[in-house]
């Protein structure tokens, strides 16, 4: 099924950009179709049969470089079971896999249960045990955006590029930066974020940065380019009453003074 096809595709792409050199120490093709079916159950709804599925697996997978662990942490973390998802983290942590998505998976754990500092201590471990890879530094930033420190988030995008072009890092510099309110960062992330992912352009909370940001800079026709685009690529974005009065601002020529409204 389409469903299935795409999980594979997102989990194939997943582990080309974090795997590490020695890459798995046990059959990837069978490994992708069982996390696929995991996570198929788990959305449409049979979280205990996908838990109790991948759980099943733990003697094919478990105990090696730390995929498994990360993928039963992040199904327990959808549930909030967040003591079984920090246990199973830690687990995948004593592996000393080269898997640093297990830093990012145990540093949420910590951020939603209210341990700020543990949760920044530990993305501060994965950035000096990952030094050179991007990702490091985008789950550090996404954890300074979350805790309204918008320039240091700005500041942590910009060496993530630095180490390896991306959209997610490019998004980030953008949702920063307009909160630092500055549009023409913004227009310049989120336009090198769509060059790099298309899908970008049915982002809706994108969109609506990216188009606030050219409106603000006088820029009201590709404003209006923006907002139409996402309307027709997302169902959300056509019916988003923030939207739609953005929309009749622009094209109200006596109310383009400079003034655009703001999102949250």
């Amino acid at each position: 099924m389409i469903f299935s096809r795409l999980l594979k595709l997102q989990y194939c792409c997943l582990i080309l950009l974090v795997i590490s050199a020695n890459g798995f120490a046990f059959d990837e093709t069978a490994f992708i179709d069982d996390i696929t079916q995991a996570k198929e159950l788990f959305a449409q709804g049979e979280h205990d049969s996908a838990i109790k599925y991948w759980e099943g697996k733990r003697s094919d997978y478990a105990g090696q470089e730390g995929h498994y662990e990360y993928e039963l942490g992040i199904l327990y973390s959808r549930l909030k079971a967040f003591d079984k998802a920090e246990k199973i983290f830690q687990k995948g942590l004593e592996l000393n896999s080269k898997y640093p998505r297990i830093y990012v998976g145990l540093s949420n754990v910590y951020l939603w249960t209210g341990r700020f500092d543990k949760s920044s201590s530990l993305l501060d471990d994965m950035i000096n045990a990952y030094p050179e890879v991007w990702l490091s530094y985008y789950s550090k930033a996404h954890q300074e955006y979350q805790l309204k420190n918008y320039k240091a988030a700005k500041e942590l995008s910009e060496v993530a590029l630095s180490k390896q072009t991306n959209a997610k890092s490019y998004y980030m510099l953008a949702r920063s930066s307009f909160e630092l309110n500055e549009p023409r960062t913004v227009i310049s992330a989120i336009e090198n974020a769509i060059n790099l992912e298309p899908n970008y352009l049915a982002n809706l909370s994108a969109m609506k940065i990216y188009a606030v940001s050219l409106a603000s800079e006088g820029l009201y026709d590709q404003a209006i380019i923006a907002i139409e685009e996402v309307k027709k690529q997302n169902e959300q974005a056509a019916d988003d009453e923030e939207l739609d009065k953005l929309l009749q601002e622009l094209k109200n020529p006596e109310k383009k003074n400079g003034e655009t409204q703001q999102f949250n």
